[in-house]
C-alpha cells in the first residue's frame, strides 16, 4: 500500500458549520441573555458560547471538558467561532453557581437542593423559540426523578444504597422544561407540588397548554392530585396500594380480558374513596397472572396488580393504561440519552452546585440537538427523526470541509458525495 501525505487543514466535523448558523438565526445569543444575563463586558465568551461550546463537544462525541482542547483545535479554521477552554467553562460556571438550599425534615433528615431560576426559563423558552413545543396545541407534561450515580465527596447515598445525585426533571415530548438538582438522599417525592406548579407556571408564561400530567407512584399524594384537580390538568398517576384497595380488587368481578404489550391481562375501573376524602376518585387497575414467578406481598390469588388514579372519566380502562403506559418512551427513555450522549454519567466537577450548572448546560445541548435534527430530518435523506447522537455524528456531522478566503468573503468547502444543499443557501 503506497501513502502521501499532504500537510493541510481540513475539518473532520464539517457539519457543525451548518448548526452553528442555524442556531445563530433563532437568536440564541438574545435567548441565552435574556434568562442568564451578561458578562462583564471584558470577557471573550458570552454565556451563549459557553453552552454552544458544550454542545459542539457532545457532537464530536466527547464526553469530557478536555475533549474542548480537540474540538478547538477542529474549529481553528472557522471564521468567526471559537471554543472556550476547559478552564474557562469551569470559570464562567462558577459565576452561575446558586446557593444550597438546604431543609430539615420534621424526623431530622436534612435536604440539599439546588435549582437556577434562569436556566429553567431558558429550558421551557428555548423548546419555544425553536418551534418543538407550539402555542395553541395541548401537551402533557411528565414528571420524574433519575438517579446519578459518582463517587463525588458531596454526594448521598440514594434509596438504592448507592452514592450520587437524584435529580428531578418535568418534561414535555422527552424535552426538559424544568431540572431541579438534589443530593442523593432526597427523594423524587419530595416537594413535588411546587415543582410541579412552578413548571406549569413557566408553561403560562410562554403560552404553552398543558392538559395532562403523568407520573409514577411518587406523585401520589393528596396535595398534588388537589392542585392538578384544581388546575383542570387532567392526570395519570400510578396509585400506591393499600388494603382497602387490594380487597376492593379483589372483589371486583368485572375484569375484561384485553392484550397489553402482548401480554394477557385483565383490566377493569372502579371508584374508590381515596386519602380520606368522602368523594370517590377512579382507579384503573389490570392484573397479569403469575406463572413461575415468586410472588410479592402486592401479588394475591395468584395475580399481580398494577393501579393507575387518573382524573379521566371518559377514556376506557385500556386507553389510560396504554397512554401511562407511554411514559416509558416520552418520560423516561430521554434520562438514557443525558446520560450516555449528553455525559449525566460523567459530572466533571467535584462540586454539587457546578455539577448543578452543567446539567442545566447539558440540557439546553438536548434540546439543541433535537431541534437541529428535527430542522434537518425534514429535508435530508440520510437524517431522520429517530437517529440518536452518535448516529447523528455519524451521518451528518462527520463532514470533510475547510474554510477559506477568497474573493473577499469566506467560503466552506466541504468533500462529499451526500446532498448537504437543502441546508445551506447556494
Amino acid at each position: 500500500m503506497q501513502v502521501q501525505v499532504k500537510k493541510s487543514f481540513h475539518q473532520s466535523f464539517g457539519g457543525i458549520n451548518f448548526i452553528e448558523e442555524d442556531i445563530r438565526k433563532i437568536n440564541f445569543s438574545s435567548i441565552v441573555t435574556q434568562t442568564l444575563g451578561s458578562r462583564s463586558f471584558l470577557a471573550q465568551y458570552s454565556y451563549a458560547d459557553l453552552l454552544k461550546t458544550i454542545f459542539y463537544s457532545k457532537l464530536i462525541g466527547g464526553d469530557v471538558l478536555d475533549d474542548l482542547n480537540v474540538l478547538k483545535q477542529q474549529l481553528q479554521d472557522h471564521p468567526c467561532l471559537t471554543i472556550a477552554s476547559p478552564d474557562t467553562i469551569e470559570y464562567a460556571f462558577q459565576e452561575l453557581v446558586q446557593p444550597i438550599k438546604k431543609e430539615a425534615t420534621t424526623t431530622g433528615k436534612e435536604h440539599f437542593i439546588n435549582e437556577h431560576k434562569g436556566f429553567n426559563r431558558l429550558l421551557t423558552n428555548l423548546c419555544r423559540q425553536t418551534g418543538l413545543l407550539k402555542q395553541g396545541k395541548k401537551y402533557t407534561m411528565d414528571y420524574d426523578g433519575h438517579i446519578i450515580e459518582n463517587t463525588k465527596i458531596d454526594n448521598a447515598f440514594t434509596y438504592k444504597k448507592s452514592e450520587g445525585y437524584y435529580p428531578v426533571l418535568c418534561s414535555i415530548n422527552k424535552l426538559p422544561i424544568y431540572l431541579q438538582n438534589r443530593k442523593g438522599n432526597t427523594p423524587e417525592s419530595y416537594n413535588q407540588k411546587n415543582i410541579i406548579a412552578a413548571a406549569l407556571e413557566q408553561c403560562i408564561a410562554q403560552k404553552l397548554t398543558v392538559n395532562k400530567f403523568r407520573a409514577d407512584a411518587c406523585c401520589y399524594e393528596k396535595n398534588t392530585i388537589k392542585y392538578l384537580e384544581k388546575n383542570n390538568i387532567t392526570y395519570y398517576i400510578r396509585a400506591e396500594q393499600n388494603e382497602n384497595l387490594r380487597i376492593a380488587l379483589e372483589d371486583e368481578t368485572e375484569w375484561q380480558p384485553a392484550l397489553l404489550n402482548h401480554c394477557k391481562v385483565e383490566v377493569c375501573s372502579i371508584e374508590e374513596q381515596l386519602f380520606g376524602e368522602q368523594a370517590p376518585r377512579r382507579i384503573v387497575a389490570y392484573r397479569r397472572k403469575l406463572s413461575n414467578e415468586q410472588a410479592t406481598i402486592f401479588d394475591n390469588n395468584g395475580y399481580r396488580y398494577s393501579t393507575i388514579v387518573t382524573s379521566d372519566n371518559e377514556a376506557t380502562a385500556l386507553d389510560v393504561i396504554e397512554f401511562y403506559n407511554q411514559r416509558g418512551c416520552q418520560g423516561e427513555h430521554h434520562f438514557k440519552e443525558l446520560d450516555y450522549d449528553f455525559s449525566w454519567n460523567k459530572l466533571p466537577f467535584n462540586n454539587f452546585q457546578l455539577n448543578t450548572i452543567y446539567l442545566y448546560a447539558t440540557a439546553v445541548a438536548y434540546i439543541l440537538f433535537q431541534y437541529v435534527k428535527q430542522k434537518y430530518a425534514g429535508v435530508l435523506s440520510f437524517v431522520n427523526n429517530a437517529m440518536q447522537l452518535k448516529n447523528f455524528i455519524l451521518h451528518f456531522v462527520t463532514l470533510t470541509a475547510k474554510w477559506v478566503h477568497t474573493a473577499r468573503q469566506w467560503v466552506l468547502k466541504i468533500f462529499t458525495t451526500k446532498n448537504y444543499a437543502p441546508v445551506f443557501e447556494t
